[in-house]
């Protein structure tokens, strides 16, 4: 990436001044671009999606040329937002947008450029590259670092930019604001919620949002994949260090058999989380043969972020998620490993 300018702030959690400033000179940056593209993480969440959507509106009503690339096809569960932005390219459609001449990439909700697969070597081409985050393991890859641990999700930054480029919310934007809060806080729920999660959120419901619709869509509705995922991962949870470790492994094979999809595994962690006893859940699913895509979830005190780290991924205290390469026969084996030297 471009190093002329570069913005490496960590803004702290009560440093509003700082972020409000740092939210200024993004605002004022995106204005002198034209043709900007805005990137999500693969296995994208309602996080990264609800930004990109957000920003991406608010782009173009600026008369900006914004696009959002993706690699990855969104899970069902999201697509309802899709409707409210329609300049998506999917990189199997158009892998020529990769060495586009883009004056700007954003990349949102996004600790570790890995996460961005191919779309990555774009952050060396671009003219600016703007990172905004609320992971504490954020790698500051940007030329221009918007990292804020203390808000509960990026869309809390995504909507504090809408405003400071003076666009109103409309339907869609504060649809994809409240997805993006509402998500990473576990229908807030989460510790990490907050009063700014609760205000914002308060703000988009003046849009007309069903909040009732939503929480089944996010939470609530099982596809019958899932539901024999669920048996599967009960089944065959494994106990550890006294049970205060929980990991559940599926294998390629497995799902196969079970007929689920990428779908049908979101929040499949949380079942070894919300058993008794347990202080770290591990849910390792085999996407190709040896390799594994592990979600971490604490309930206390250990930090799983370093155990995520441990592998390149990353995340926050009490949830991460990392790419293990590793046979199928030993994944337990080397998450059990780290689990207990990141203690």
């Amino acid at each position: 990436m471009n190093s002329h300018n570069k913005m490496d702030d960590r803004a702290g959690a009560d440093d509003r001044a700082g972020t409000a400033g740092q939210i200024k000179a993004i605002a004022d940056l995106l204005r002198s671009k034209e043709n900007i593209v805005i990137l999500t993480h693969n296995s994208a969440d309602g996080d990264t999606l609800g930004c990109s959507i957000a920003v991406g509106r608010a782009l173009h009503r600026l008369n900006k040329n914004a696009c959002i690339l993706y690699e990855e096809k969104y899970t069902e569960y999201l697509e309802f937002l899709l409707e409210g932005y329609g300049s998506l390219i999917f990189l199997d459609d158009d892998p020529g947008a990769l060495d586009r001449a883009w004056d700007a990439v954003i990349v949102f909700d996004t600790a570790d450029p890995k996460l961005l697969g191919k779309r990555e070597r774009m952050l060396n081409q671009a003219g600016c590259v703007i990172n905004i985050d609320h992971h504490i393991s954020n790698r500051l890859f940007g030329d221009v670092n918007l990292v804020v641990p203390g808000a509960s999700a990026t869309a809390e930054l995504a909507y504090q930019l809408l405003a400071e480029l003076g666009v109103p919310l409309d339907h869609y934007m504060a649809l994809a604001i409240y997805t993006g809060i509402c998500t990473d806080t576990g229908g807030f729920s989460y510790s990490n919620t907050t009063c700014a999660s609760h205000e914002i959120a308060a703000k988009t419901l003046a849009f007309g949002i069903d909040v009732a619709h939503l929480r089944y869509k996010f939470f609530d509705a099982i596809t019958p994949g899932k539901l024999h995922c669920h048996a599967y991962v009960a089944n065959t949870l494994r106990f550890h260090d006294g049970g205060k470790y929980a990991i559940a492994v599926v294998s390629a094979e497995a799902l196969d058999k079970i007929g689920a999809t990428e779908a049908d595994c979101e929040g499949l962690v949380n079942i070894g989380r919300n058993v008794v006893g347990v202080e770290v859940s591990v849910f390792a699913r085999e996407i190709r043969p040896g390799e594994f895509r592990v979600n971490l979830r604490s309930r206390g005190s250990y930090d799983v972020s370093e155990v995520a780290r441990k592998f390149e991924g990353g995340g926050h205290k009490l949830a991460a998620g990392c790419t293990v390469i590793a046979p199928s026969g030993e994944i337990e084996s080397i998450l059990l490993n780290a689990l207990n030297e990141a203690r």
